[in-house]
């Protein structure tokens, strides 16, 4: 009997859908109305640009064009700092790599996203496009501020 009793408890404890689970791909912090969301997963996409869904117990956070929204409906933040790159494969599909650091009407966080299973060649063109691009952001040193080299016409 009480083999059978065992047998009904665990076939009742399967049946039990399992909390989502932590995805190696997002990673960091979310909360959402004061409470922790568990991160589940980061999915990109594209319509004219690429975009990330990152998927928590709690809805779904759209990162596209420079803002963020929340299951659907746009968020009004008082920071939002944002490094990222992506790109769209022959094949349609999209990858995003970035982090997230944001203060927004309902949610917070700070996220470190790797999302469609980057290849090394996408990660290397991807760290050579955020060089260039750090690089291009740095203010040339103006008269008197120092020596160094460069190009360009004055």
């Amino acid at each position: 009997m009480r083999a059978a009793l065992a047998v009904v408890g665990l076939a009742g404890a399967c049946s039990k859908p399992a909390p989502p689970a932590a995805n190696a791909d997002v990673s960091g912090t979310l909360t959402v109305d004061g409470a922790p969301a568990q991160l589940v997963a980061c999915r990109p996409g594209h319509a004219e640009h690429v975009f990330v869904d990152v998927d928590s117990s709690k809805g779904t956070l759209r990162f596209g064009e420079g803002k963020l929204a929340w299951n659907g409906s746009p968020l009004t933040c008082s920071k939002l700092d944002r490094s990222w790159g992506g790109g769209i494969r022959r094949n349609g599909a999209a990858y995003f790599r970035g982090t997230l650091a944001f203060r927004c009407d309902r949610v917070a966080g700070e996220l470190t996203l790797d999302c469609g299973g980057i290849t090394p060649e996408e990660g290397a063109e991807l760290a050579s496009n955020g060089a260039a691009a750090r690089s291009a952001a740095q203010p040339e040193p103006g008269p008197g501020a120092g020596s160094g080299s460069g190009s360009g016409s004055r």
